[in-house]
């Protein structure tokens, strides 16, 4: 019988793509835009790396320098390098609009990836084949793949791939490297998804790396009634109390809530709701059998440190049960040896 893993989740993303991506305004004491000299006429592998070092290129996706991913991916032999194109979270949109307006150094930096690492092959994620036409006619060339709208999407199409060696860049990360080949110029900026019910105008802002998160805000307009600041996804994302705490390249998103959600618990039903909808074929309702015992078996705890942190089992839960945060415990169980 074939499962059929991930979940649907409700989109928000219509209302941050109503307009171009938009410049947050720099104040005049904020440090100048940094530049380097990039390299001349020399594009191998060594080069290249070497301007994302210059360049201080941080892939938004991960938080991960990208020099150090690509001298990994290197040593991984990988085979395809994937452009990740697709906002997974319901209310982040950085990625797609990033594709939309800079397509070309998007496909140009997946080229220059490929090549430090010795890819034979790439392409550019995004969530749907009317989005993958969409960029089509923006520029014929990009070589495209639609990964679904089945949460989490990335981990979901990697299992199509086989035995192939893939490894995912971001979107923005690509379009930094072409900029610093080209013009040798540093990454600067990041674009920002601001959104959600407390954010009077949603939008994407391209804002300055170290300005404050309340400069997002500021620009947008946010509620009085605002309870909750999120920063990354909501899915996964954190919660933010310091407004003054700076903006940084994996910044994907903000969203201000102004309700708090509930989260009420009850006993595990046994549904198996978690099984279907976990990307790596973890059974976390039987893990959390196990890690509710006085002393949990290792050898039940099945799989636990295949575990992705997408909490796609936390969201398909009827019970309310942090599965999520029960795997990842028992994962780090597994790997320290300590079962008491």
């Amino acid at each position: 019988m074939i499962v059929r893993r991930g979940v649907r989740l409700e989109q928000h993303k219509v209302e941050s793509l109503k307009y171009p991506i938009q410049v947050l305004p720099v104040p005049d004491s904020f440090p100048k835009e940094k530049y380097f000299m990039p390299p001349k006429g020399n594009f191998g592998a060594d080069a290249i790396i070497a301007a994302a070092e210059s360049a201080n290129i941080i892939d938004e996706f991960d938080g991960v320098p990208l020099c150090q991913k690509l001298k990994r991916m290197r040593q991984m032999k990988i085979d395809i390098v994937l452009a990740c194109c697709l906002d997974e979270d319901p209310y982040t949109t950085s990625a797609i609009a990033t594709l939309r307006e800079n397509t070309d150094a998007i496909i140009a930096g997946l080229v220059f990836i490929s090549k430090a690492c010795g890819a034979k092959a790439n392409k550019i994620v995004v969530a749907t084949a009317r989005e993958a036409k969409r960029i089509k006619k923006i520029n014929p060339r990009a070589d495209l793949i639609a990964a679904g709208e089945r949460y989490p999407a990335r981990a979901l199409l990697k299992r199509r791939f086989g035995n192939k060696k893939t490894a995912y860049v971001g979107a923005q990360a690509c379009a930094a490297l072409t900029a610093a080949v080209d013009d040798g110029e540093a990454q600067n900026t990041t674009v920002v998804t601001v959104a959600g019910e407390g954010v009077e105008t949603w939008c994407n802002l391209r804002a300055r790396i170290g300005m404050p998160l309340q400069s997002l805000f500021d620009f947008c307009g946010v509620s009085e009634r605002t309870r909750l600041v999120i920063t990354g996804s909501s899915v996964t994302g954190k919660t933010v109390t310091d407004l003054t705490a700076p903006i940084t390249a994996n910044t994907r998103c903000v969203i201000a809530l102004i309700r708090r959600p509930l989260h009420k618990t009850y006993t595990c039903v046994g549904c198996g709701r978690c099984t279907r909808a976990c990307p790596r074929g973890i059974i976390p309702w039987r893990i959390l059998q196990e890690m509710e015992r006085e002393k949990p078996n290792p050898l039940r705890l099945l799989n636990a440190q295949r575990c992705i942190g997408c909490a796609s089992c936390s969201l398909v839960c009827p019970s309310g049960i942090d599965l999520s945060g029960m795997v990842n415990k028992a994962a780090a169980i597994k790997k320290s040896g300590d079962f008491n």
